[in-house]
């Protein structure tokens, strides 16, 4: 998933790739704070991890995309012998069926982004009593 900070020098946007989908989990597997270059103006800023936020990818409409363009031609190498026999209906189903798999697949992988973007920025690590070294 890709995290992103403000930039506080030029406003711009520095982009951080984690496999974490969580604060807390970034948190654990980086630490509380990191720091970023911005590209445009070089500068290095140390981010909180509440300072961070995610966006959603663009993923799921590229792998739609190939999805669909990649079924297109399956198309008609399915229709073709349902031509020559003369079962439209079957032409129907398959025609329907192609052209709605792209469309699932989409609808699954932007949920699965959405709620991974929403549960990163809804859950803030400010305010949660750490236990490293409270042990009495």
């Amino acid at each position: 998933m890709k995290v992103f900070g403000k930039c506080q020098s030029c406003q711009s946007e520095i982009p951080f790739i984690t496999q974490a989908y969580t604060r807390v989990e970034f948190a654990m597997r980086i630490g509380e704070f990191v720091t970023l270059k911005c590209k445009s103006c070089k500068t290095e800023t140390k981010f909180h991890v509440d300072e961070l936020f995610a966006n959603p990818s663009k993923l799921a409409q590229i792998s739609s995309g190939l999805v669909l363009l990649m079924g297109t031609p399956l198309i008609f190498l399915v229709v073709n012998p349902f031509l020559k026999t003369g079962t439209s209906h079957y032409l129907i189903y398959s025609v329907v069926g192609f052209l709605l798999f792209p469309v699932f697949i989409y609808a699954i992988l932007n949920r699965q982004d959405q709620n991974r973007v929403s549960n990163f920025n809804r859950h803030k690590l400010k305010g949660r009593i750490h236990n490293i070294g409270s042990y009495l």
